[in-house]
């Protein structure tokens, strides 16, 4: 890792504890294993040990298991170890984490990286989302300046669901029906600003208060809104006084003067083609799909299969 890259690295550390958060430096310092790195938080946190569960420093100790001493809180009775609280927890196979942790960089699917790990395909299900856990959860909380937004549509998929509720099993190979319906499409509604700043939310409906609950908390105050031509957007704007400008596609509206929505367009793509490898997305998992998505385009060329193990820990309470 280069020194840019490492710096980007400390710098979304700030989740994690003080004693893991040092630890984990120390171990890219080092060049660690990965079981290296976890008996150095190991050693680290018997210094200052503090519940996972309830964040008390009344503990004492437990016992062994797995290379990791184990803790009993004396406030809420329940045992932890050092990686308990972050996705990491509970995991077996270690040997396996940082070779999955590559699957996850290469874009693999469940199957193969099932294949290349040596495991279950129910247990490369599971650590998918648990190695995704923190990345799902990071998304802007300001985007301010020159602020895009445009909702795109998935298609609505029940896909390892055992019961289907509310309609009738897909055949393979069909088509969705013509128009976004609601029973075919899940609309994600995606915000970004010029400075790359981005958050997504799949939506229930396409309803003014829906847009309104998403966008009111994280777009500035003083930001100029570029949108589609759908009303949604011009009476959020309205009610919270931005300055809003609409563009209808429809009617070949582009652009308006040097405002437009190809930035965020252009992230929609990305999207969708990279969602495509997966050949369906469940509904229900798509929030972390679009968390791994904005993870990719945060880290760019620094996410490498290290990166993926040291994100999955920011869980960790303060």
């Amino acid at each position: 890792m280069n020194g840019k890259g490492f710096q980007a690295l400390v710098a979304q550390l700030g989740e994690l504890s003080v004693v893991q958060r040092e630890a984990l430096i120390t171990a890219l310092k080092r060049r660690l294993s990965l079981d290296e790195a976890i008996e150095l938080i190991d050693s680290r946190f018997k210094a200052e040990p503090c519940c996972g569960h309830c964040r008390s420093k009344s503990v004492g100790g437990w016992s062994s298991q797995n290379g990791l001493v184990r803790y009993r809180c004396k406030d809420c009775a329940k045992t932890f170890n050092a990686l308990t609280g972050t996705p990491l927890a509970q995991l077996h196979r270690r040997d396996a984490w940082f070779d999955y942790a590559k699957a996850l960089a290469d874009g693999l699917s469940l199957r193969k990286a099932a294949e290349r790990c040596g495991i279950s395909l129910d247990t490369s299900f599971r650590w998918r989302h648990r190695f995704l856990a923190a990345a799902k959860d990071v998304k802007a909380k300001t985007v301010k300046g020159i602020v895009e937004a445009d909702e795109t549509f998935i298609r609505t998929s029940a896909k390892g669901s055992k019961r289907l509720v509310g309609r009738a099993p897909r055949k393979r190979g069909t088509k969705p029906k013509p128009g976004l319906s609601s029973d075919d499409y899940t609309p994600v509604l995606i915000v970004r600003d010029r400075h790359g700043a981005t958050l997504d939310q799949v939506l229930p409906d396409l309803e003014g208060a829906t847009f309104k609950h998403v966008l009111a908390p994280v777009v500035a105050h003083d930001a100029l809104l570029v949108s589609d031509g759908r009303a949604a957007y011009g009476q959020f704007a309205d009610e919270a006084g931005l300055l809003h400008i609409a563009l209808n596609a429809s009617r070949g509206e582009r652009t308006y003067g040097s405002y437009h929505i190809q930035n965020v367009n252009a992230y929609i793509s990305r999207l969708k083609e990279w969602l495509r490898r997966f050949k369906g997305v469940a509904t229900r998992y798509l929030p972390s799909y679009l968390g791994w998505r904005r993870l990719i385009e945060r880290e760019g060329e620094n996410l490498s299969a290290s990166r993926y193990l040291i994100q999955a820990l920011p869980h960790a309470a303060t």
